[in-house]
């Protein structure tokens, strides 16, 4: 019998090369693609966001490029207000990688889909956690099929993240270098992009609220700005476990 190799997802083959996908796994991956799409839909606000964030920054092309060393929105806009509030480069960087610390706990979940999985396939899986990827993952988790399916299904979703990210951030490049009057809309719509998602996930109407009073707290209490979002991602975290863990006991 000839040794059997794995693939990146979970295919074996018995000479080592690589065949196409089975239809179950092209299947995954475009219904990982579809779960993704309202995630970006409703993150275009957002993206915009960080996309005017960057056109403003002094080297706007390094910036962009941290759309994919970062990965994630919320740390990448703090680390563009912080260094262009001038503060030093590792208070900067040790802000973002305090934010995004949070995807060590989504990283638990995902044990059983890529426990097994080979070193690379760990690693690029989690080079894409957050929480779009992390909440597709979960339902896809919910239904019946093998890890194999589990681990495209996230492929799909990824990619299209990826995807839609770069080409809104690069949308909001392209509008921060403009002068309008309507860039004064964006940072509204982005606090309802952010919260409505939330609103759905367990103990996330708690987050939300704890977040919003830490915020007003922090206003009241003229803290730096830099600290204030750092507060109110804490005060998210305590209340949403808080509210998950009364609502698991109940």
């Amino acid at each position: 019998m000839q040794p059997t190799h794995p693939t990146v997802f979970g295919q074996t083959t018995t000479d080592g090369s690589v065949h196409s996908l089975s239809r179950a796994h092209r299947r995954e991956v475009g219904a990982g693609a579809l779960a993704m799409l309202p995630f970006v839909v409703g993150y275009v606000p957002f993206g915009l966001l960080v996309g005017v964030a960057i056109a403003r920054s002094t080297d706007w092309f390094a910036a962009w490029t941290g759309t994919i060393t970062v990965y994630g929105g919320s740390a990448q806009l703090a680390l563009l207000q912080l260094l262009a509030g001038g503060a030093a480069a590792w208070t900067a960087a040790g802000a973002a990688v305090l934010i995004n610390a949070r995807l060590l706990v989504y990283s638990m979940a995902l044990l059983p889909t890529f426990a097994s999985a080979r070193l690379p396939v760990r690693l690029a899986a989690a080079a894409f956690l957050i929480e779009p990827t992390w909440v597709v993952a979960l339902q896809r988790a919910e239904s019946p099929g093998t890890v194999s399916e589990r681990r495209w299904h996230y492929a799909g979703a990824t990619v299209v993240l990826t995807f839609g990210w770069l080409l809104v951030v690069t949308g909001g490049l392209a509008l921060g270098q403009l002068s309008t009057p309507s860039l004064s809309v964006i940072g509204p719509l982005c606090l309802v992009a952010i919260v409505t998602p939330h609103l759905r996930l367990p103990g996330g109407i708690a987050a939300v609220i704890a977040a919003g009073a830490a915020t007003l707290l922090g206003v009241a209490m003229t803290l730096p700005s830099g600290v204030i979002p750092l507060l109110a991602m804490a005060a998210a975290v305590v209340a949403g476990l808080g509210a998950t863990r009364k609502g698991t006991r109940a």
